[in-house]
């Protein structure tokens, strides 16, 4: 990834970001939870230089890990918002997976002006996780445990993973910091603003990792979206930027860069 790039956000707190490329639409990259920003790393090189690519470290993440809180989506969704306004740039195309997919929703319906689109990748719904009470409880559980994270981690591959891709993701949630992440885990997995994503009206393309649920992201976020396209990544997991990174950017660059992009 490109070098770390730093910005101050209006609470003061300063967030990590990486910033790389030219050209027209910026892409805007928001990791989920216990990542970091270099999940994105294999497809902003598939992309190329001619592409410009922003990439966030969400507070409590990667090189963000000791920004204060709150933690919570409005609060990430309103960093992207300022770090959007603080480059200069009109809007952008967001691009999240798992609950960076959940703050692109959300900032697309606390800011609109700011997002030209929206490309959702395993994304967590805006009606929360759906997880039952034994979920939630082992899903808290891997904050600091590196045994717990990776158990989990091994789960978001398709089949068995390969263990130098479970071995960056591990290493990178090993950043995290706890608090932070226990504390965005209530925001996100029990988020409640559905009903408020049906008045998104730009351009989504919602990926689903074919092993990763796809018929529940089509029923619960595509279906909810009035201008989304909904594709099954065949073969991939719930870490489909890491498994399959070239399909990821040739279905981002086929989206995000044609002329009509953020016309609805």
């Amino acid at each position: 990834m490109p070098a770390t790039q730093v910005f101050r956000a209006s609470d003061g707190a300063e967030i990590a970001y990486s910033n790389s490329g030219a050209g027209e639409p910026a892409l805007v990259f928001i990791h989920g939870w216990q990542g970091d920003r270099t999940v994105w790393g294999d497809v902003v090189k598939a992309l190329g230089p001619g592409v410009r690519t922003i990439a966030i470290d969400q507070r409590g993440n990667g090189d963000s890990r000791t920004a204060r809180g709150p933690f919570c989506l409005e609060r990430f969704a309103a960093d992207v918002r300022e770090l959007v306004a603080q480059l200069g740039l009109e809007h952008a195309v967001v691009i999240g997976h798992s609950m960076g997919a959940t703050v692109a929703l959300r900032l697309a319906v606390d800011s609109p002006d700011v997002v030209r689109g929206l490309v959702l990748i395993g994304p967590v719904p805006a009606s929360g996780g759906g997880f039952s009470a034994k979920g939630e409880a082992f899903l808290r559980s891997t904050a600091g445990d590196p045994v717990a994270v990776r158990t989990w981690l091994a789960r978001t591959f398709a089949g068995t993973p390969d263990e130098t891709k479970l071995d960056r993701v591990c290493a990178i949630a090993a950043k995290a910091d706890r608090d932070a992440t226990l504390e965005s885990f209530e925001s996100w997995a029990f988020a409640d603003f559905a009903e408020q994503t049906r008045a998104i009206a730009v351009p989504v393309i919602v990926i689903a990792p074919e092993h990763d649920a796809p018929e529940a992201a089509e029923a619960r976020v595509t279906a909810l979206l009035p201008n989304a396209q909904h594709v099954v990544l065949a073969g991939a997991g719930h870490y489909a930027q890491l498994e399959k990174p070239r399909e990821i950017a040739e279905l981002i660059a086929g989206f995000a860069l044609r002329p009509s992009t953020g016309s609805g």
